[in-house]
């Protein structure tokens, strides 16, 4: 079972099912008025490839998680009245329909809210590395929407490098990050 963190930030990579009722009512704080969920969900098509069947999530990990926790802290400078976010990730296989994605934050107000979470989410697509192998029907292959992931460093698969103390915790299939 995936557990919030006991701060204001939930930055998570989880092989298990995202929480979503969890995901959208954790941000509750009574100081704010505005809480936005996106939540990202497997689409049965991408561009050129009908009948997709499966997505599989690879994250290198470490970076995954400093990139979401330094994103976490962008929302913060950005926006600072934020009261809660959350960055949450699945990795593994999914299916049509299951929700790989969640950004959530909570503000004293909508319009700081939406685009702290817009940002959240755009931000995650372009920094954090995680990839994702599609399967269809007829064939299969890494993800055609990949970027470069902006800011990543050396240090090789599973870390290695100054990864600036970032401490990892594991439980029940979900790692996030320690403070």
């Amino acid at each position: 079972m995936m557990l919030p963190p006991e701060g204001d930030d939930w930055v998570a990579l989880s092989t298990e099912p995202l929480p979503l009722e969890r995901l959208a009512s954790w941000p509750v704080l009574p100081r704010c008025g505005a809480i936005v969920l996106f939540a990202g969900t497997v689409r049965d098509h991408t561009e050129g490839r009908p009948g997709v069947v499966s997505l599989e999530y690879e994250a290198y990990t470490r970076a995954a998680l400093q990139q979401m926790s330094e994103i976490a802290g962008d929302v913060r400078r950005i926006w600072p009245g934020t009261g809660r976010v959350a960055m949450v990730h699945r990795t593994g296989s999914l299916a049509p329909g299951d929700v790989s994605v969640v950004v959530a934050v909570s503000s004293p107000h909508r319009p700081e809210a939406f685009e702290a979470a817009r940002y959240g989410i755009d931000t995650i697509k372009a920094r954090v590395p995680v990839w994702k192998r599609e399967t269809w029907q007829g064939g299969a292959a890494w993800g055609l929407d990949g970027q470069p992931v902006a800011g990543a460093g050396g240090g090789g698969a599973g870390g290695g490098g100054s990864g600036g103390g970032t401490d990892l915790t594991e439980c029940s299939g979900m790692i996030r990050a320690g403070s």
